[in-house]
């Protein structure tokens, strides 16, 4: 039987365990530094095993050069020759420092320059700092003044001292903001998070890359992950897990020898596992954590994919009305970017077209709520809570706008005031009445004024008027609990509360009447429930779990009004409830949009084959893209060798775009292409006049139009 081995590389990766076949791959890679193992537990030099040495290299030795010191600035040919001296470096200005034989040293003589008669030796004068020196002789040519150098620029706003800390609170110092950490840093460690119920989640990072997760929670386990996708069924679970109870194996070897992992897919699987427990360690928002600096990653780790990558691919599976709730407040304040105070490059971030623009739009003038309201609620949340926690937005302070608003009610109050001082001025005519009748004329002047200034001050009571129409149920009072409830009492009543709301429709978690419910009454009553279920009515630091439970019901009954709050969701919402609406799979549609956008790229940069196998992909997982079948027909003619025969099955894919929209634009381009370059010049116009009606500033239709013009 052929020995196996164990290999550890000088950097700490382990291999094994292999036959010295198998090793023979590792060729190049294994240096004289490296241990080996028989048994994965002792560890020997390489060198000992005499079957190893043939695959060992000497270890590459890094020679740092020390870079010599500039020379100073040396002195032009006209001065040395003016001044008797070679060309040397200018000497310092202080002469006490001067070298010997340098312009202001008191040495015996001076060089002679090249070309110039020898003479009695020179003796060079001391010069005075900051005295001009005149040389004798034929006047030579006026030297420029001396370039100041130009002082440094002032240094950028320092950021925070980038290391993690030991231990801390995750309340204040998130996930997400610790993965951005260690992955600017490139730090290596392992991050401990402590979940609920005492358990905890392990994230074990090298350079500053997740290459391993594990949690002590059966209900995460990796069994636990392959059922849910369909893999294990249960009677090899439970089989499984006995197994590795008594041989004492993981449970991943017990999968192995069961068969129930097949070899090919097992990178894959545990890949997925991994990053299914990066988003439940990103959603984690209470607890401690403890990092443990330069701790060895676990035997048989591998990256998980790119750092930056991973962490906005696991925001974007993170629950929106969640992220909404934990940003609270601090929606109702102006979004503004952070001017460079921030941890990493957005552009690292690689955000995706929709993302892109949302963060473009963002100028510091709209409230976080404006935002949500311009753009697709759950990508702007989950963009908003991203970008803030790594600094590159931030919610400004809104005290000045808020010290703004006082006046009115400050203005209002100072008008009384002028009303008992007229008072007197009103008072007189009536005493004046009865001698002199034309004395009441003056006070008519003086009682206008005060009648004007009356109206401007009732301008700031309209406002409340806005909720004016008239609702028919009263207000839900569910939520509310007794005055004197126990904190204690309070989680048993939100807990039944909170699995009642979970099975509830959105009329039922709102209080709402399906037929009767108008949108005034939609806000009123969640505006009622949110005074009671906001998790910031929770002060008390030590109630983290009615805290948790509190964010729960306040993104339950918010999911709600954004549905009901819409009209359009709304007649969608209750189409759903009637049965009436597909089962749409938007997963399946954003991950078809994403293959299309990198398929175009592919397809502009002249790979047309790669750009056709995502297309393909695209059209899928969702068929119902006009745009899809476009741009698959024409990838397909430029990437088929004879166009003429292939052009009738290209042009059908734009066809059947035209057919589903007919005023799909790339579609009627793709075939004028087509058309002109099988040199049918008469379709070609066609195509190229229908792109005009509808853009009528494409350039690509415009150029290509003047361009058969003349031609012809």
């Amino acid at each position: 039987m052929e020995r196996n081995y164990w290999v550890r590389t000088e950097h700490g990766r382990v291999w094994g365990p292999y036959s010295i076949s198998a090793l023979e791959r590792l060729r190049g890679q294994l240096t004289e530094k490296c241990e080996a193992s028989t048994d994965g537990k002792e560890w020997h030099p390489g060198a000992d095993f005499p079957e190893l040495r043939s695959l060992l290299v000497p270890a590459r030795k890094i020679e740092r050069q020390t870079v010599a010191p500039a020379a100073g600035p040396r002195i032009s040919k006209a001065m040395a020759e003016a001044f008797g001296i070679g060309g040397t470096p200018a000497a310092p200005s202080d002469p006490s420092q001067a070298p010997d034989g340098a312009p202001g040293a008191t040495a015996p003589a001076t060089k002679t320059a090249p070309g110039v008669a020898k003479g009695p030796p020179v003796i060079a004068p001391a010069i005075p700092k900051g005295l001009p020196v005149v040389a004798k002789g034929p006047p030579a040519a006026p030297r420029p003044p001396p370039v100041m150098p130009k002082a440094p620029p002032p240094p950028p706003p320092a950021l925070e001292q980038l290391v993690v800390p030991e231990s801390g609170d995750l309340a204040e110092l998130s996930p997400a903001r610790l993965y951005a950490v260690l992955a600017l840093t490139s730090a290596s460690g392992s991050l401990q998070l402590d979940l609920d119920k005492g358990r905890m989640l392990q994230i074990s990072f090298r350079r500053g890359t997740p290459e391993h997760l594990s949690c002590d929670d059966p209900e995460l386990s990796l069994l636990r992950f392959l059922q849910s996708k369909g893999m294990v069924e249960a009677d090899k679970a439970l089989a499984a897990e006995e197994q590795a109870a008594n041989s004492g194996q993981d449970i991943v070897s017990v999968l192995f020898q069961m068969q129930v992992i097949p070899a090919s897919d097992a990178h894959r699987l545990l890949g997925e596992h991994a990053v299914f427990l990066l988003d439940r360690a990103l959603a984690t928002w209470r607890g401690k954590f403890t990092f443990m600096k330069d701790a060895p990653v676990p035997p048989g780790a591998f990256p998980l994919g790119s750092r930056w990558a991973l962490l906005v691919d696991s925001v974007r599976r993170l629950d929106a009305a969640l992220l909404r709730a934990r940003l609270g407040k601090r929606l109702l304040r102006p979004v503004v970017r952070s001017g460079g105070l921030a941890l990493g490059k957005v552009e690292e971030l690689a955000l995706n077209a929709q993302e892109a623009r949302i963060y473009a739009g963002i100028d510091g003038t709209r409230t976080g709520e404006e935002l949500l309201r311009a753009h697709e609620t759950a990508a702007t949340v989950r963009l908003l809570y991203l970008l803030t926690e790594l600094g590159h937005l931030a919610f400004a302070d809104v005290e000045e706008s808020a010290a703004a608003q006082e006046p009115p009610a400050k203005v209002a109050a100072p008008q009384p005031a002028p009303a008992p001082a007229a008072a007197p001025q009103r008072e007189l005519p009536k005493t004046s009445r009865e001698p002199p009748p034309g004395a009441s004329a003056p006070p008519r002047p003086a009682a206008p004024p005060v009648m004007k200034a009356a109206p401007p001050a009732r301008p700031p009571a309209a406002p409340p008027k806005v909720p004016a129409p008239v609702v028919s149920r009263p207000p839900p009072t569910f939520a509310q609990g007794p005055e004197d409830e126990s904190p204690e009492a309070g989680l048993d009543r939100l807990s039944a509360l909170w699995e009642r709301l979970a099975k509830a429709d959105h009329f039922e978690v709102l209080g709402l009447d399906r037929k009767t419910a108008t949108p005034a009454e939609t806000k009123r009553n969640f505006f009622v429930l949110a005074k009671e279920l906001h998790p910031d009515t929770v002060t008390d630091a030590t109630l983290a779990d009615l805290r948790e439970l509190k964010e729960r019901l306040f993104a339950r009954i918010n999911e709600a009004a954004q549905v009901l709050g819409d009209e359009k969701r709304r007649k969608e919402y209750e189409s759903e409830l009637d049965g009436k609406a597909e089962n749409v799979d938007v997963s399946r549609i954003f991950a078809a949009e994403e293959n299309f956008q990198k398929a175009e790229i592919f397809i502009k940069a002249r790979k047309y084959q790669e750009g056709l196998d995502l297309l393909e992909q695209a059209i899928q997982m969702n068929a119902d893209e006009a745009e899809f079948y476009a741009w698959r027909g024409y990838a397909k003619f430029l990437l088929s060798k004879d166009r003429k025969q292939a052009f009738e099955e290209c042009a059908s894919d734009c066809r059947k775009a035209l057919k589903m929209v007919e005023r799909c634009l790339p579609a009627h381009l793709f075939l004028g292409h087509m058309a002109k370059a099988l040199g049918d010049l008469k379709l070609a116009k066609k195509c190229y006049t229908r792109v005009l009606e509808l853009d009528e500033k494409h350039i690509e239709a415009q150029r290509e139009l003047r361009l058969m013009g003349t031609k012809g």
